[in-house]
């Protein structure tokens, strides 16, 4: 089972890893364009949630969010309730100060959203309850090297990822004029985060596929893969190739199969990367 947002306006769902696809239908303020930021996260063929963040203030001071949710594949959804403040309204338990990002849910019940601005330590919401209420985590803690400043020398989080109990994400952030990515990971369910791996960026972005798998999918020869979890790295043989200048966006649903978008196109892999083939990108005729 696989979803796809088409032009941030069209929902399309696949039961058979992306040979057809059908449309499905969006919350109707999603589907007339409102919003700058959309996100969807789907558990199952018809269970899921999307999301619409509005637009920033001056250095993410604060952004409003509204949330959505459907269990019949789209036919209807239901808006997570909101509580207003002088920083924006936002579902019960997440603060309208910092931009948000990351949508994800692991299943039913389990959820997570970044919030980050460039003065201050992101911090990460989890929900156990649907996305009725929200808690803030403890903010990421500073990784080796890298020292959180206004300005701009902060951490940029990445949608989080959960592997039976051990939850994964990736920020991005710039140490001595140098962009890394930092690993992080949660065993208590997104309350706190600690620093795991350090990887030098090359604008190729950190896949994780399993806790301890993950890779690197870049240009042709240049991609890696980890199977420690970041401790050590070695090339990864892969036949994936794009004429895009521009990295992809990968995520696997299961430690075999994923799936790639790069302005438009769509891409498959059931053998964990190593061999992709595209598949037909579902509204483009």
């Amino acid at each position: 089972m696989v979803w796809v947002l088409v032009g941030e306006l069209l929902l399309f769902r696949s039961i058979n890893r992306g040979d057809t696809w059908e449309q499905r239908g969006l919350p109707s303020e999603a589907a007339s364009g409102i919003g700058p930021l959309k996100e969807l996260s789907f558990v199952n063929d018809h269970e899921g949630w999307v999301s619409i963040a509005g637009s920033p203030a001056t250095q993410c001071q604060q952004q409003s969010l509204r949330i959505w949710h459907t269990s019949d594949a789209g036919s209807s959804y239901q808006q997570i309730p909101e509580t207003g403040s002088t920083q924006g309204s936002a579902p019960s338990g997440i603060s309208g100060a910092q931009c948000k990002s990351g949508l994800y849910f692991s299943d039913p019940l389990h959820g997570f959203i970044g919030a980050w601005d460039p003065n201050s330590a992101p911090v990460i919401y989890r929900t156990n309850d649907g996305g009725l209420t929200w808690q803030a985590s403890a903010r990421l803690p500073d990784p080796p090297g890298f020292k959180t400043q206004g300005g701009g020398f902060t951490l940029r989080p990445g949608p989080v990822r959960a592997f039976a109990s051990t939850l994964l994400l990736a920020a991005n952030g710039v140490s001595n004029g140098t962009p890394f990515e930092y690993v992080f990971r949660s065993t208590d369910g997104g309350a706190s985060w600690a620093h795991l791996a350090t990887v030098q960026s090359t604008g190729t972005p950190i896949v994780f596929v399993t806790a301890t798998r993950w890779l690197r999918i870049g240009a042709p020869g240049e991609s890696v893969e980890t199977t420690d979890a970041g401790a050590s790295w070695h090339a990864f043989a892969t036949d994936y190739a794009q004429a895009a200048p521009v990295a992809p966006e990968i995520v696997f649903g299961d430690a075999q199969t994923g799936y790639a978008t790069v302005r438009g196109q769509l891409k498959r892999t059931l053998d964990g990367g190593a061999h992709w083939t595209d598949i037909k990108t579902p509204g483009t005729g």
